[in-house]
């Protein structure tokens, strides 16, 4: 049975303005801890992170354009679609908790939430998690070189990523920063 489209997309001259990259900032929350599933409202926009209590979001800072994102359609022999949230993340980790925070995210099951260069936040695996799938930590060769360690953390969704707002830019990161630890 094919599926139809419901509506077209046009694009506008701010649309053309738009930049790549991602904040240095993004939040991490464990799969575990929602205490519902993620829901985007009616408008497409999801308003809250329905975390159970006590439960927050944890802040990862690094570098201006190091971390990245892509999401791939992949498609069964039968015809079923599904989304591959994929998320590159760069850690400078300088102390042994930082160590440990890193290993921590190596078998975490979490869902990320990422500021894009154009203010807007967008929520990888919202209902399934992202796990990781490659790590590295290196030290570079040369002094200039890059001892930031990476990890990739991905899962399939049903969906594209969710857009995450509350009234406006301010008021969400507001919100997110409310909700870290």
């Amino acid at each position: 049975m094919p599926c139809n489209i419901t509506a077209g997309i046009t694009i506008s001259c701010d649309a053309l303005k738009r930049v790549g990259g991602l904040n240095k900032r993004l939040w991490l929350f464990n799969i575990s801890s929602l205490n519902t599933p993620i829901v985007a409202l009616t408008d497409g926009f999801v308003t809250d992170i329905p975390l159970t209590t006590y439960a927050t979001l944890y802040k990862i800072e690094g570098n201006k354009y190091s971390h990245s994102f892509e999401v791939n359609e992949q498609r069964s022999d039968e015809g079923n679609v599904q989304w591959e949230h994929k998320l590159m993340v760069k850690i400078v980790n300088t102390t042994p908790t930082d160590d440990a925070i890193f290993e921590d995210l190596t078998v975490s099951e979490v869902g990320a939430i990422v500021q894009t260069g154009n203010n807007e936040f967008l929520i990888l695996g919202a209902q399934n998690g992202l796990t990781s799938t490659e790590s590295k930590l290196q030290s570079g060769q040369k002094s200039g070189d890059s001892s930031a360690s990476s990890i990739t953390l991905t899962g399939n969704e049903q969906s594209i990523y969710k857009r995450l707002l509350r009234t406006d830019f301010n008021t969400t990161l507001a919100y997110l920063n409310a909700r870290t630890a």
